[in-house]
């Protein structure tokens, strides 16, 4: 997968099935969705993946484009959003991006500024 990727998306072979709009990390030289909120994430999946071996675009963080990210759970409009597509509200949390828009139930796609994480200090 060497080169460079100006327009910030690139192409990765899925280890399993995944979503549109879900984050994803590399697992065994491949992609797979992100399963918890500590994962070190590389971007979201643009498309859906059906299977194994299946070709997956992804929007790689910190290119700062937007993705329409799948909710976890409801998310305020400005709200930092996980990995999990979840509000970030616990201190050391990774944050992957803040919501544009609101979601009121998991599963809704969400436009998201995403980028590399941040970790949330709650003063």
């Amino acid at each position: 997968m060497k080169g460079i990727h100006p327009n910030g998306k690139a192409t990765f072979t899925a280890g399993a099935a995944i979503a549109a709009g879900e984050f994803v990390k590399f697992s065994s030289g491949k992609v797979v969705k992100a399963s918890a909120a500590t994962d070190v994430c590389i971007g979201v999946a643009l498309d859906a993946a059906a299977a194994d071996g299946d070709l997956v675009p992804v929007q790689l963080l910190a290119s700062g484009d937007t993705a329409l990210v799948k909710a976890g759970g409801a998310v305020a409009q400005g709200g930092t959003v996980s990995c999990l597509g979840t509000t970030v509200a616990t201190a050391g949390t990774l944050q992957y991006g803040v919501a544009l828009e609101a979601a009121t139930a998991s599963g809704e796609l969400i436009e998201c500024i995403v980028g590399l994480p941040a970790v949330l200090k709650i003063s």
